[in-house]
């Protein structure tokens, strides 16, 4: 399948806000699809390192980051 486009900083954020929502409840299966797919098509905002290089990143990864 062909790679999504970037999403919008809102829309990153919202894909973030529903699987955690999901996770959350009783639709865990649900929110491990989304999570498969945000990954999938690179939905999730990529990381910048300390030279402003991009990287790719998990769900995990963001959900540790904003945990902090």
């Amino acid at each position: 399948m062909a790679a999504a486009a970037a999403p919008t900083q809102l829309e990153a954020e919202l894909y973030y806000l529903i699987a955690r929502f999901l996770q959350s409840g009783p639709c865990k299966k649900s929110a491990q699809v989304l999570v498969e797919e945000l990954e999938e098509y690179q939905l999730i905002p990529r990381r910048l390192d300390w030279q402003g290089k991009e990287h790719r990143r998990s769900f995990e990864d963001l959900v540790s980051e904003v945990s902090l």
